[in-house]
Order: structure tokens, then sequence, then C-alpha cells
């Protein structure tokens, strides 16, 4: 995180999300691929964030972001052991001093692990989306 205080998260370069940061913000940087704001967007590649690869998904609410998922690809874990990448994922908060049960002005980072999907993921969910910068 590039700013956790503030909710400011670069996931690359050209692409830095934020309270508040919408849709046709999204549409001006190079992963917008004609995608719907109503659907997760997936990015194409996966993106180095704190010297980490991670597979990174957006979510926007009323066209403005809602959430950020992301899924640590630094270690390939098998599907029955997809639980394991939940503790990765708790390790890699602690290392960067993010409190899981800490909610900030702007929304709350949290690890998840969705036994029914299978799914472990680092989500940064902003609250306080309506926020203008």
């Amino acid at each position: 995180m590039q700013d956790i205080y503030n909710g400011f998260l670069t996931i690359s370069d050209e692409l830095t999300i934020f309270p508040g940061f919408s849709f046709e913000q999204f549409k001006h940087t190079r992963f917008y691929k004609n995608q719907d704001e109503v659907r997760i967007i997936y990015l194409d590649e996966q993106q180095i964030i704190d010297n980490r690869k991670y597979i990174v998904s957006l979510f926007f609410k009323n066209e403005k972001i809602y959430m950020v998922s992301l899924i640590c690809c630094d270690k390939e874990f098998s599907e029955k052991d997809a639980v394991k990448r939940k503790e990765l994922h708790d390790d890699i908060l602690k290392e960067l001093g993010i409190n899981q049960k800490k909610e900030y002005s702007w929304g709350k980072i949290s690890s998840d692990y969705d036994a029914r999907s299978n799914v472990s993921s680092i989500d940064i969910i902003y609250s306080n989306f309506t926020h203008r910068f």
C-alpha cells in the first residue's frame, strides 16, 4: 500500500486506487478494455505491489470503487491447499503492519477465505466511496 491511512493503493505507475476512484478514471488507464463497471474487472496480467506478484480484481458500485481484491501469486498452492494462501496473505498484512481489525475513515483491509469458491484474497474495501479529492 502506498498510503494506508488515506486508502491509496498503487497498482502500477499508471493506476493508483483511492477512495472515490471512479470507473470514468479507470477508463483512462491502459487496463481499460471495454469492461463493464457492473462486473468484476480482472486486470490482464499479474501486478507487482510491494515486491510481490498479485492477481488484481476491481469492484465498482455506482461507478465508484468499492473493493480491490488481491491474490498473491508468489507461491503456488494446490486446490486442496487453497486455504494456505490465506495464511500467506495474513503474513503479508502482518509484515506491512496492517491490523485487519482496524477500520480507517475510508474503509478496511482484510485477509479473507471464501470456502464456497475456495479462494483466498486480500480485500481492500472502500466504505466511503463517495468521498472526492
